[in-house]
């Protein structure tokens, strides 16, 4: 199966319009200078009340008396009260929603008295025990159906299958049983068994019902059809461990662990599935912490457990282990929820790599109430990011004097503090666009005279303004929509949750960048001859609609050249009917290959809409549709949305193509010294042999003749299978961690979608060995065909296939880190999912620990090692992506275990090399609100050069207030939003203020016994690079062995062999993958350049990336090292001397390396881009080829060439042919065709290039 076939992702872009809601592609186009955007943030007093407009304290809480929770699909919560009847609702993050119930009454959706609540297929049931009735209303509150029953049923609790609702009868010791309909079908009853039942539940499988007595125990029931069956019973009065008094409720985990609310003892305790007491946590209470009369306990799928505390008016959050996470039912301020929308927008990779941010704050216009906290600059996202925290709400709301300040600033008159800050506008940069982005909740003075500075922004200096209304009412917002009209935005945002301000927010960047043209490097991938193919994929975008992807076979000349098409997939799709593919995905319970369908419509709901609470079936379909190709939101206005699209092929952008043909691995012996640490040897030797296999007729009929594919990624969130002899389309996969985000693609603009990153990453397939059928109780290991992707900029998330037999995929396993929600989401190979949270001291399962997951850039190496003495195929790749500014994800690898449905076997964190002056670390007491840093050491600090950086409040939203004298700041307190419920320590961190936010996007460097003769070890050699520019070498040859929990036992040792001594300024990011060769003087020796290529055309003097060529002296061993010594500056020296571990060449005019280096013998190539100079700064840039000698770093001869406009992509070598592809227009002195360069090579037999374990070795 290894692919010989030449394959070239090149990228052409043809700009239909110049708006674009996803940023299109870095280098080519009329300009592809990032939006500057100044957030002004309001920090009126106002801004401290809930988004209701009430104040914040401790007797003004939205839950009232809860008695129960529980919890929808989504993870919202519901909780139930006590002296209102109402139920009050609340996201998955604890966000405030709405309020559904009619109160107290005799109504569908009214009760008298309920205890207890249950929601099962997002359908809430309610029993009412004063009138014997049971009301079941949907997640809007609406009434679905009623029932009610004689005085004998009078009852308490109520739990909810699949089938039967379950009904306790508390004083009249029973428990009912009824089906859907609400029709009784059994009844148990008797003392003791069934007397004093109050709070009851179902698992999750609907096998055991636990029932919780007022006799001071829990009662467990196996259920069977409609049968009960009284297992165990475990407890007594007390208060000792495995004692009651007076329990409450009682709720399953995932795994059947029981928690129950012990009401008079005021706690909630944990038990195994066996009744064996875990845990416990809490005590009677009067300082608003747990608990108060715990009443009920409701626990999510994702296995969050929430506790109704009744007298404290809250909902109590824990992890499974019992940690306190903290309260639901507490308000958040206006502030604080703003501050959370900025966080994400700003940390946003789509977004912020298509503008520029800075922060201002305004309330009162005197002192620090009016300020600009974060000038705009390229580093502006990751500074806001920490700094928006210290935003006190504490003044007023003069918008007159806040646009007269911010207008300062964009002109260059702006002085604070003694720094004179210049415009972030550069000069003569007319294709520059220019926001202001105004978040405000109240009403403003002077409106007229702060209207007329708005209008000169905008006329004089094309600045315009959005304005976001948050918690403002319908007839309050008169002066913001006059703020959007006058500010040349038109329509005004208004957002009255959370959930509204984050989509208010993005709505506006998503407008302020949506005409900026930033390009990305095409991707032009390296592979062998094979008929003389070559495989071209391009895409053509246009202003609101689905990008249009091709993906084109041509027959390759002899020498060289591009040849005639022989196919276009995009054209054979069209020429299908929509209804005639087969479109699937996983976790929806109905398996076969084309189960995307409206027909599903019913299942796929709750999958498609996350985030909305009664998608309708038109909703449904029309998405639905829409992907399989009809124009279901009618992009051609004719009033048609049922006929077909004109193009159902999106666009393929960083998706790396595969082509996978039949098992063809090699088995033959190399003859080399370490043959039997290779996979050849490997696959001789397995209880199969391979060569078994490949003469076999497990592909779906003889794998000698498999049908040969290429498989690929698109933005439609399809990963696509096209046979390569015809193109046609043999199926499209949906991966379940993506099926949730395809909602986005819809607008409200009429004939629009919005295009959106789907599978954007890239797949590796390879033959691997193992047992396949891990639930059949069985170890029968087999040789199949595997395939594994990540999704790249489309989310933070893994997938795995079985395509063995290529025409019935299978799904495998999925990952997912929810990092809006805190959870990993895991679908194991019965597409059955798991959730597991994460949030303060909580973390999931160590096996299922993807927390750290940024978006899933990395590709991944599939690899054996060794564990516990035998060979175990894995998958290995760096942490992702977090737009270096989120600190919690990306810094990491992780070791996926493919053998065991992805699960994790060791995550190795990498080092953040952040620069700190000093931290501080001290207690602060429970209750306290604001302090004085001063007195814990830390007086002053240079806001010039450093920032500050907090942790340990939790949860709690906090601000920062400081005297500034120049530079100094002085007097600093901390102001929290609500008084601490613990004694908690902090650790406030004086940093350099230019560091860089470490994560791992790049491809890993992994070098095996198959890559060199001189690997003679098990596993691998891993080299990554990471975004503060460093080198880390892990060490996977050891032999490591699982502890209890199937996870490596013991830290992997890494060491740092080089540092680029990047940081934001000089700009010197590693985003590529490494090159790796054994040179001539048989050193194993790696080539990288630096450059951010998310902001190519910053033209800044102190950017000064570099190429770079260093040795690893310890190869093929592993040594820790204490200093990564020194490298010979080949700009004005000569080779490096024997103590030097190799040179580096400085680049001039702010040029970037926009792609991997290429080895190719006595050099090595390095695609860069130079941006246009500051007098032409609209122009797009120009791409060179540059070649240096591979050991001592010299510019080779005829080097550099100008390649032409716009971005260069990765150099391909085949034969003497050199390939590059642009994104611009290629120089006419060079031969091209569709802006791909053909060279000839002039390379001299130098060096031996290692066979990287890579997509490229497939097998």
């Amino acid at each position: 199966m290894i692919k010989k076939i030449f394959i070239l992702i090149f990228l052409t872009f043809i700009n239909l319009e110049n708006s674009y809601s996803k940023s299109p592609p870095p280098g080519t186009g009329t300009s592809n200078i990032p939006a500057n955007i100044l957030i002004m943030l309001d920090n009126s007093g106002s801004m401290s009340w809930d988004i209701n407009g009430r104040t914040i304290n401790s007797w003004n809480t939205i839950v009232r008396s809860p008695v129960d929770v529980s919890t929808d699909s989504k993870g919202n919560v519901y909780s139930m009260s006590w002296s209102d009847r109402k139920i009050r609702v609340f996201d998955s993050n604890g966000n405030y929603t709405k309020e559904i119930g009619g109160g107290y009454g005799f109504g569908c959706n009214q009760w008298i008295y309920a205890y207890h609540l249950d929601i099962q297929n997002d359908q809430i049931y309610i029993y009412d025990y004063y009138n014997t009735t049971i009301k079941v209303i949907n997640l809007s509150g609406n009434c679905i159906k009623t029932k009610s029953f004689g005085g004998s049923w009078q009852g308490a609790g109520i739990a909810v299958s699949n089938n039967h609702v379950y009904v306790s009868g508390w004083y009249h010791s029973h428990i009912r049983i009824l089906d859907k309909n609400l029709n009784q079908v059994n009844l148990y009853s008797g003392y003791p068994t069934y007397y004093g039942i109050k709070g009851i539940d179902v698992n999750s499988n609907g096998t055991k019902l636990a029932a919780a007595s007022s006799l001071n125990n829990i009662k467990v029931f196996n259920i069977s059809g409609s049968n009960l069956s009284l297992t165990q019973t475990f407890g007594s009065y007390g208060t000792g461990n495995s004692q009651f008094n007076y329990p409450s409720d009682v709720s399953f985990d995932s795994s059947d662990n029981m928690y129950v609310a012990d009401l008079y003892n005021h706690r909630l305790v944990k038990y195994n599935s066996s009744g064996v007491y875990q845990s416990k946590y809490g005590s009677l209470n009067y300082n608003s912490n747990p608990f108060r009369y715990p009443y009920g306990v409701g626990i999510s799928s994702a296995d969050k457990i929430y506790v109704a505390d009744y007298s404290q008016t809250s909902i109590q959050q824990f992890s499974t282990g019992l940690s306190y996470i903290g309260k639901i039912g507490v308000a958040k301020s206006r502030m604080s929820i703003a501050k959370e929308a900025i966080k994400r927008i700003v940390s946003d990779p789509q977004l912020k790599s298509g503008a520029n941010f800075g922060l201002m704050e305004w309330g009162f216009y005197w002192g620090n109430y009016l300020k600009l906290r974060v000038p705009i600059s390229s580093n502006g996202a990751s500074t806001i990011y920490t700094d928006v925290d210290g935003v006190v709400a504490n003044g007023g709301t003069y918008l007159l004097q806040a646009m007269n300040y911010a207008r300062n600033y964009w002109n260059g008159n702006l002085t604070q503090g003694g720094t004179r800050y210049p415009s972030p506008i550069i000069p003569g940069a007319t294709c520059q666009l220019n926001f202001n982005i105004l978040i405000s909740d109240g009403q403003w003075n002077s409106h007229s005279s702060a209207m007329g500075v708005v209008r000169d922004l905008k006329n004089r200096l094309n600045v315009k303004t959005f304005a976001v209304g948050l918690g403002i009412g319908t007839g309050n917002r008169s002066n913001y929509d006059s703020l959007a009209t006058n500010g040349g935005t038109v329509k005004a945002l208004y957002a009255s949750s959370a959930a509204d301000l984050l989509v208010a927010i993005k709505d506006a960047v998503d407008q302020a960048i949506s005409s900026t043209l930033t390009f990305t490097t095409p991707a032009v991938m390296p592979e062998k001859n094979k008929g003389g193919f070559i495989y071209q994929s391009t895409f053509k975008y246009e202003k609101n609609k689905e990008w249009e992807g091709s993906l084109k076979k041509y027959y390759l000349n002899t020498d060289g050249t591009f040849g005639n098409e022989k196919w276009d997939a995009a054209t054979q799709l069209n020429k299908t009917s929509p209804n005639s593919r087969k479109i699937w995905t996983a976790g929806i319970g109905v398996k076969n290959t084309n189960n995307f369908t409206t027909s599903n419509r019913g299942i796929l709901k709750r999958k498609l809409f996350p985030l909305k609470n009664s998608p309708t079936d038109a909703e449904t379909d029309n998405l639905i549709n829409f992907i399989r190709g009809f124009d279901s939101y009618d992009y051609d206005n004719d009033n048609n949305t049922t006929e077909v699209r004109s193009s159902k092929l999106a666009d393929i952008y960083h998706s790396d193509l595969i082509v996978v043909s039949k098992p063809e691995a090699p088995t033959a012996n190399t003859g080399n010294s370490n043959f039997e640490k290779t996979d050849a040897f490997y696959r001789n030797n397995t209880s199969t042999p391979y060569n078994n296999f490949k003469n076999s007729s497990e592909c779906g009929g003889s794998c000698n003749s498999r049908t040969e594919v290429v498989i690929a990624g698109a933005n439609s969130g399809i990963l696509h299978a096209f046979n390569s002899n015809t193109g046609d389309e043999l199926w499209g996969y949906i991966p379940p961690n993506i099926i949730g985000k395809l909602s986005s693609i819809v607008t409200t603009k009429v004939n629009s979608t919005n295009p959106i990153y789907g599978v954007d990453g890239s797949p590796v397939v390879k033959d691997i060995f193992f047992d396949d059928t891990p639930n059949n109780g069985a170890n029968d290991p087999r040789w199949r065909t595997i395939l594994i992707s990540g999704l790249g900029a489309g989310g933070n998330g893994y997938f795995a296939l079985d395509i063995t037999d290529i025409n019935n995929p299978k799904h495998l396993f999925a990952i997912e880190n929810d990092t809006y929600n805190k959870q990993v989401n895991h679908w194991d190979s019965d597409e059955n999912i798991s959730s597991y949270f994460y949030s303060g001291n909580s973390n999931p399962p160590s096996i299922y620990d993807y927390s750290k997951l940024g978006a899933s850039w990395s590709t991944p190496r599939i690899i054996r090692i060794k564990i516990n003495g035998a060979d175990r195929w894995v998958a290995v790749f760096g942490g992702g992506y977090n737009s270096a500014v989120s600190p919690e994800y990306g810094s990491a690898i992780f070791i996926m275990d493919l053998e065991n449905q992805g699960r994790l076997l060791k995550k190795i964190d990498i080092q953040d090399k952040q620069i700190a002056y000093h931290s501080y670390v001290f207690s602060v007491n429970k209750g306290v609100k604001e302090f004085q840093l001063s007195q814990y050491g830390l007086s002053s600090y240079d806001t010039n050069y450093q920032k500050l950086i907090v942790s340990g409040p939790g949860g709690i939203a906090f601000g920062i207030t400081q005297d500034i004298n120049g530079t100094t700041a002085t007097n600093v307190k901390i102001i929290l939003e609500q008084e601490l419920p613990n004694n908690t320590q902090f650790n406030v961190t004086k940093a350099y203020k230019a560091d860089i936010v470490n994560s791992l996007p790049s491809d890993l460097t992994v070098i095996t016994a198959d890559g060199t003769s001189k690997a003679n070890y098990d596993g691998a050699l891993v080299y990554a690079g990471d975004l503060e520019g460093k080198v880390t070498k892990v060490n996977l040859t050891e032999s490591f062995i699982l502890g209890s929990d199937d996870m490596i036992n013991k830290n992997i040792s890494t060491t740092t062999i080089f540092d680029a001594q990047a940081n934001t300024d000089n700009g010197r990011y590693i985003y590529n993958s490494l090159e790796a060769t054994i040179n001539s003087d048989n050193n194993l020796w790696l080539y990288f350049g630096t450059g951010d290529t998310q902001k190519l055309q910053s033209q800044s003097s102190q950017v000064k990336n570099r190429v770079f060529g260093i040795k690893d002296k310890d190869f093929p061993n592993f040594a820790n090292i204490s200093s990564a010594g020194t490298y010979s500056n080949c700009s004005s020296s000569g080779c490096p001397n024997s103590s030097q571990l190799g040179w580096y060449v400085d680049l001039d005019k702010a040029k970037k390396v926009t792609a991997k280096a290429t080895v190719d013998k006595d050099r090595v190539y390095f695609p860069i881009y130079e941006p246009s100079s500051s007098s032409t700064p609209c122009n797009t840039g120009t791409a060179f080829l540059h070649a240096y000698d591979t050991k001592c770093g010299g510019l080779k001869a005829n080097f550099p060439i100008n390649l032409g406009e716009g971005v260069a992509g990765e150099v391909v070598i085949s034969g003497d042919n050199l390939y590059i592809g642009i994104s611009g227009e290629a120089n006419k002195s060079l031969k091209s065709k569709d802006s791909l360069i053909t060279l000839k090579s002039e390379a001299q037999s130098a060096s031996s290039a290692v066979q990287l374990e890579s997509w490229k070795e497939n097998y």
